[in-house]
């Protein structure tokens, strides 16, 4: 197993369409710009995303040329999806199905990549981690977007308005150190440490102006940070895991 943060040089360009990343676009379009390139060229590639919610995720990757399979255990938001992938002309590209991430009903060897953006934080990871090995093809890699368990304002709210996050699994960086056991590589990145304090421009005083400036600002510390202190890791709000078949 081996773990690396280093920028690598790839020969494929990604235009991430922060539209369809649904919620939370500017702190999750970072992550997309770092998980894209590291997948490859997706034409002709078979891509499975558990937990496909409405699709937006889907319907990226059917834009890049991936034949995708999306999973969900809502049927209205499958309904959703398919809606999305028909206002994108993407719908032969994309099948949605009625699944547990956990139970797939896929032969082994199935798939170039599994794709999940908050998914394994309500399932036992290692069982989740297992499945996704076990339907990937030899090669084939695994991308799990996760919330992680200690950034301390997110932790307060989801003390204070999440009733039901006790019963997630919120991720570490012990945690995710078990997932990469399962796989031959892993290597994984965290994002938004203090990010997240521009959305005081944004949800508590809306001033579209400073909230872009903040944000920008903060992003920026954030990477001198989390690249000179690695154990401030640990306190960002985004995972973002990399594994290898």
């Amino acid at each position: 197993m081996s773990e690396s943060d280093a920028n690598r040089p790839n020969n494929h360009s990604y235009n991430v369409e922060a539209d369809l990343l649904l919620w939370w676009e500017d702190f999750y379009l970072p992550v997309f710009e770092y998980v894209l390139p590291k997948m490859g060229t997706l034409e002709g590639k078979r891509v499975l995303e558990l937990g496909t919610g409405t699709g937006g995720t889907a319907t990226l990757l059917a834009k890049q040329g991936a034949s995708v399979i999306g999973i969900d255990l809502l049927s209205f938001r499958l309904d959703e999806a398919q809606e999305r992938v028909r206002q994108y002309n993407v719908t032969d590209a994309v099948d949605f199905f009625l699944m547990d991430a956990t139970k797939l009903a896929f032969a082994d060897d199935t798939f170039d990549y599994v794709i999940s953006k908050s998914v394994l934080v309500f399932t036992k990871h290692t069982q989740t981690a297992e499945e996704c090995y076990r339907v990937l093809k030899p090669g084939g890699k695994a991308i799990f977007i996760e919330n992680m368990q200690n950034h301390p304002a997110v932790w307060s709210y989801r003390k204070l308005f999440l009733k039901y996050s006790d019963e997630l699994h919120y991720f570490s960086l012990s945690d995710i150190n078990t997932i990469g056991n399962v796989y031959k590589e892993m290597e994984h990145r965290e994002f938004h440490l203090l990010s997240l304090f521009a959305l005081f421009w944004q949800k508590v005083i809306p001033i579209p102006f400073l909230y872009r400036l903040t944000l920008k600002f903060l992003k920026q510390i954030d990477a001198f940070f989390l690249n000179k202190l690695t154990i401030l890791k640990r306190y960002c709000w985004i995972t973002a895991i990399i594994c290898k078949k």
